[in-house]
């Protein structure tokens, strides 16, 4: 299943945690419907910041148990800037992966 960044939020732009929560909402259900193959396009996306990020696809792993993350783990990102892409897999992930406790607080930080 393909899923289009650009289509769900509807502009070019991915920084609004509103907006994060959107693409989350549709990829935790393809997820708990157990989607196998899921397809992330970042394509006509100018710009994109961490807040995002973590509000997307970081919260995945605070949502699913750890016996889930490898499904996680397998989603494909395309069409994502290559920095992003760093920032998504260095940084955000892991952070979510590394320490739950921590990513609940980046979680309220993002709805303050």
């Amino acid at each position: 299943m393909k899923i289009e960044i650009k289509d769900i939020i509807e502009k070019n732009i991915a920084i609004s945690t509103d907006d994060g929560e959107k693409v989350f909402t549709q990829m935790k259900e393809l997820l708990e419907n157990k989607e196998q193959s899921i397809e992330v396009s970042f394509s006509g996306i100018d710009m994109l910041i961490s807040h995002f990020l973590n509000e997307s696809i970081g919260k995945l792993y605070t949502t699913f148990p750890k016996n889930r993350w490898e499904e996680i783990d397998t989603i494909n990102y395309v069409n994502i800037d290559e920095d992003d892409l760093e920032l998504l897999k260095e940084r955000v992930i892991p952070a979510f992966k590394g320490d739950i406790k921590r990513a609940k607080e980046i979680e309220k930080d993002i709805l303050r």
